[in-house]
């Protein structure tokens, strides 16, 4: 993120607490990527009682509510919506994202797409949930019917990912990048160049940026990882990784 969009979004906080002091109501944000939820923790010094919420404990986007100092903050007050999906087929992250973009919607009024043992969940605010139940009829190619799903029903699971290990020259991006991807490094270089790649949600214009354990890994159109642990060194000075894909 560019420092004038941190001062603008910053900006938009101290507002929105603003409106919450004087008007003795609280007040809520669209839903913040994990960039922008990181930001707040960093930066602002809150006065007012506040939460973040994205539906479920885990969630990764998430609303900023503030709340008058006579009111303790509560999940319950978000104006955010869960909704089931079904379909005859299994249905990925981007292909219900791709649809739910075709259908005009800001990616800020979207939280976390979900799953429960039955099928996916989608959170949203609720200013568009009626609108997403009418006219989500398909994604992709599969039909897919949307209904209404109280928070307190919910039976969310932990997100999925598989284990890509191996080895790599050094911990910079660009080589941790091609195991993640099996891309060359001029593919690497070139995805950095585009500003397609993040680390802990910034992004990266550097190939030698280094990678720590825990690290946050998101490719533009391949998908998001995490450096889960670093190993010893191979006889050949090279060092063993393994990273968590989230599929």
């Amino acid at each position: 993120m560019a420092p004038v969009e941190e001062k603008l979004l910053l900006a938009r906080f101290a507002d929105l607490e603003k409106q919450a002091e004087r008007g003795h109501k609280p007040c809520f944000s669209r839903f913040l990527d994990p960039g922008e939820l990181r930001l707040f923790s960093a930066q602002m010094r809150p006065r007012l009682p506040f939460l973040l919420w994205g539906g479920y404990p885990d969630a990764e986007r998430k609303m900023l509510g503030f709340f008058p100092d006579y009111m303790d903050p509560e999940p319950a007050a978000f104006p955010l919506q869960s909704l089931r999906l079904r379909c005859g087929e299994e249905l990925g992250h981007r292909t219900i994202l791709g649809s739910l973009m075709g259908l005009g919607i800001e990616r800020n009024l979207l939280g976390d797409i979900a799953m429960e043992p039955e099928g996916p969940v989608l959170f949203c605010a609720g200013s568009i949930a009626d609108f997403i139940t009418m006219e989500l009829t398909r994604c992709g190619r599969a039909h897919v019917k949307v209904s209404a799903a109280p928070l307190d029903e919910l039976s969310i699971l932990p997100r999925a990912w598989v284990p890509v290990s191996g080895t790599v020259a050094s911990l910079r991006i660009d080589c941790v990048l091609g195991l993640l991807t099996g891309a060359s490094r001029s593919d690497t270089d070139n995805l950095i160049r585009r500003d397609a790649v993040s680390l802990n949600h910034q992004v990266v214009n550097k190939p030698s940026t280094l990678v720590a354990e825990g690290d946050v890994l998101s490719v533009r159109g391949f998908g998001r990882a995490e450096l889960l642990e670093i190993g010893g060194e191979t006889k050949k000075g090279r060092m063993r990784i393994v990273l968590k894909k989230y599929i």
